[in-house]
């Protein structure tokens, strides 16, 4: 009882003082007056009308973030000595500055301008969330406007020749069907998506990255590897994200060009490219309109004189538009897009007449429009989430035949419907949680009756993912995450946990680590609907009855410095990566001598591995004076030889290969140089111009670039006149096979000889 009385005398007299305590600081908040907090970095946003209030403002590395108030002040109290990353963003709209707080007493004043022209240093790829380059845990390469057009770029392949690690590659001496390559990985381990958008189907991909002309793009973002969650399970190789152009202001431009590549049986035919785009901003900037217009010509090239062609005649026209809409005061967006490209291609001999009346022949009659439309809303400063909705159909006539064959006449259809949304969460100081998911629905059909191959098959993947991005310390970044996936061809859900991690000691070191696994579906890829001509026969590739998916785990390791070297910033940078692949998708000879082509069979091979490193150095002073460059050092080998020649080293994979190159920007004059190289690799060869099969080892290829523009004024206009030399030294592959038994397959090294281009440039 005694104890009792005492507990129950404890309760009172502890809420009792609570109830004290609480009265207290209530009266001593009434009278204190408010002091107004100390801000160590300060300043305001704005666009062009005026202040701009409920903006976020966040600093990179720390994660810590405001908002700005109606006058369009943002303060942050406490901000530890360092370099960091100012960005003020509102959806579509960005603007980024650097400050470097010293921990003095003194207040940083930093004022932020939003305009629409998404700089080079925000990237989206990585997280689907506008960041800042240094401070996103996946590396990513931006391949610049300004770049595409010093380089005099038509074409997505054309854009990305200059970035480190990356490989552009033609596979056929008739139609140049080509694949970008990363990692040593080929082009089906690549995801090619236009704005964050998976639109790119099976049967566009074939010759899809020559279809996309550079007028529609802003920039292109390229991020290897998978260690985003945000992106589907064959995107182990990585992910290269075309973003399209947004109109910045009223007006508008063009460009035309003419190129010559020499000589040739098909007369001195010039190759010509005219592009042009008209935009138009509302008064209010709530409403961008752009439309663009791109027509190239590209005349075919008989490179040793045997009457075949090895570059194809290429006439691709290319429209589109795109609108955003701004509303609920910048918090919303809404975004259209439509383009419509149809190109003719036509490559082998005889090219004047009619496809069946040569002895080699492949043509197509392609056309592909596509539409999306997304919703981006921020209702409020901790959440943020988008919806698109995305449409793509292509219609492909062919002929692809040998020894006027009147039969090899077939035609080809897709059409690709995505469905995407994402949500995401910003839990405080240096958190974000991102979820959603994808649809896709992939209608193909093939027809080739003269060869007996129809393909007519609906492909269906549903999946889900989850991803935390967390700035857990100072200089540290954690992305973890994680995708299912259920296709249609899988009988299974299958997980692809994905995680990446960056450690930055210093301001200018940062050391990044991934790990992401994968699948590719046992679907038909866009080499399978490539036909080719081995021996005066059409090749195809068939599918195994049993094809089971590819599985996938990829590993990354590297580190970058960027120290300040003179008045430049300096770029050292390693990274090392390894990729392991069972049940590796792999083509076997499997041809029936009574058929009349000659078939490949699709089948799992085993296990395999491809590792290497990439090395990657550069100095710039901003965008005046830049050289950059890198090397990859690479092995990629079979488990188990593979059947056909016995090899255990992957085919038409360069051990070595990289580019190097320099521009200079002046007000009078602009200069860019450019050297790629290709080490030697393993090619198959097979027999019809040469007696047998054999696997050949290729020699090495160095190409060099170089152009040069000249700007004026002209009628208050600017106008510049640019001189470019692809390929100077003419390099090319030394031992084509020759006349209508050849291997169109055994390509390798430079895609075009030395080709010479005069151009106009416009902006008003």
């Amino acid at each position: 009882m005694k104890n009792s009385s005492i507990f129950r005398f404890l309760c009172c007299a502890l809420t009792l003082g609570v109830a004290l305590a609480l009265f207290a600081g209530k009266a001593s908040a009434q009278e204190s007056p408010t002091v107004p907090p100390v801000c160590v970095l300060k300043g305001t946003v704005s666009d062009i009308v005026g202040p701009l209030g409920d903006v976020t403002v966040s600093l990179e590395p720390s994660g810590e973030s405001t908002q700005s108030k109606d006058d369009g002040s943002y303060c942050f109290t406490s901000v530890p000595p360092g370099n960091y990353t100012v960005l003020a963003e509102k959806l579509g709209f960005a603007e980024v500055g650097v400050v470097d707080v010293d921990g003095s007493d003194t207040v940083w004043v930093l004022d932020l301008q939003l305009n629409a022209e998404v700089r080079e240093n925000v990237v989206v790829t990585a997280t689907r969330t506008r960041k800042g380059l240094e401070d996103v845990a996946i590396r990513t390469q931006v391949v610049s406007k300004d770049l595409i057009e010093s380089t005099s770029a038509r074409t997505l392949a054309d854009a990305v020749d200059y970035t480190a690690g990356v490989r552009v590659e033609s596979n056929c001496q008739n139609c140049n069907f080509s694949q970008i390559r990363l990692l040593g990985l080929q082009g089906p381990y690549t995801q090619i998506l236009m704005d964050g958008q998976a639109m790119i189907s099976s049967l566009a991909q074939v010759y899809g990255i020559e279809q996309i002309p550079t007028r529609m793009i802003d920039r292109i973002e390229v991020v290897k590897g998978g260690g985003s969650a945000l992106y589907g399970p064959g995107a182990v190789g990585g992910v290269v994200n075309v973003i399209p152009r947004e109109a910045p202001r009223t007006g508008g431009g063009f460009t035309t060009d003419f190129a010559g590549m020499g000589d040739d049986t098909f007369g001195d035919q010039p190759s010509v490219n005219a592009a042009g785009s008209f935009d138009w901003v509302s008064r209010n900037n709530m409403t961008r309109f752009t439309a663009f217009g791109q027509l190239d010509r590209v005349a075919p090239f008989d490179v040793d004189g045997d009457g075949f062609s090895e570059v194809s005649q290429r006439d691709l026209d290319a429209i589109g538009a795109r609108v955003n809409h701004y509303v609920l005061g910048y918090d919303g967006k809404l975004t259209f897009d439509f383009n419509r490209m149809s190109e003719y291609r036509r490559g082998g001999d005889q090219l004047e007449l009619p496809p069946d009346q040569a002895f080699v022949a492949e043509q197509l009659d392609s056309t592909r429009n596509a539409a999306s439309v997304g919703w981006v809303h921020s209702p409020n400063q901790s959440h943020d989430y988008m919806l698109t909705a995305s449409w793509s159909g292509m219609e492909r006539d062919s002929y692809y035949g040998t020894f006027m064959d009147p039969n090899a006449f077939g035609d080809s259809s897709d059409s690709l419907v995505v469905l995407d949304g994402q949500s995401n969460h910003y839990l405080g100081r240096g958190h974000l949680v991102s979820w959603g998911g994808q649809f896709s629905s992939e209608a193909l059909r093939d027809n080739q009756p003269a060869y007996d191959r129809f393909i007519d098959e609906t492909y269906n993947n549903v999946g889900g993912f989850v991803q935390y991005d967390w700035a857990f310390a100072r200089g540290w970044q954690l992305l973890a995450g994680v995708r299912a996936d259920k296709h249609s061809t899988v009988d299974s859900v299958i997980p692809s946990p994905r995680l990446a991690l960056m450690y930055s000691p210093q301001e200018n070191i940062d050391i990044r680590a991934s790990i992401a696994t994968g699948f590719r579906a046992p679907q038909a890829f866009d080499e399978d609907l490539h036909l080719s001509a081995i021996g005066g026969e059409p090749a195809l590739i068939f599918l195994s009855d049993d094809l089971r998916e590819e599985r996938s785990a990829n590993f990354m390791l590297g580190a970058e410095i960027k120290p300040v070297i003179g008045t430049g910033q300096g770029l050292f940078e390693v990274n090392g990566f390894y990729t392991r692949l069972t049940d590796l998708f792999h083509n076997i000879e499997d041809d029936n001598p009574d058929t009349p082509m000659f078939e490949f069979l699709k089948v799992n091979l085993g296990g395999a591995r491809v590792y290497g490193v990439e090395l990657n150095i550069g100095w710039g002073i901003e965008n005046d004076l830049v050289f950059q460059g890198g090397v990859v050092l690479q092995r990629s080998y079979f488990d188990e030889p593979e059947p056909d020649f016995g090899s255990e080293e992957f085919f038409r994979t360069p051990n070595v290969y990289g580019n190097f190159s320099a521009t200079w920007n002046h007000q009078w004059a602009s200069l860019f140089a450019g050297l790629r190289y290709t080490g030697p690799m393993k090619a198959p060869h097979y027999a019809g111009f040469v007696p047998e099969d054999r696997l050949e080892t290729t020699p090495d290829f160095l190409t060099l670039d170089m152009y040069a523009a000249k700007p004026f004024v002209l009628a208050g206009r600017a106008l510049s006149v640019t001189l470019g030399v692809r390929n100077l030294t003419n390099q090319f592959q030394p031992d084509l096979d020759r006349g209508p038994l050849r291997d169109a397959s055994y390509v390798y090294g430079p895609r075009f000889p030395r080709t010479v281009r005069l151009g106009l440039r416009a902006e008003f």
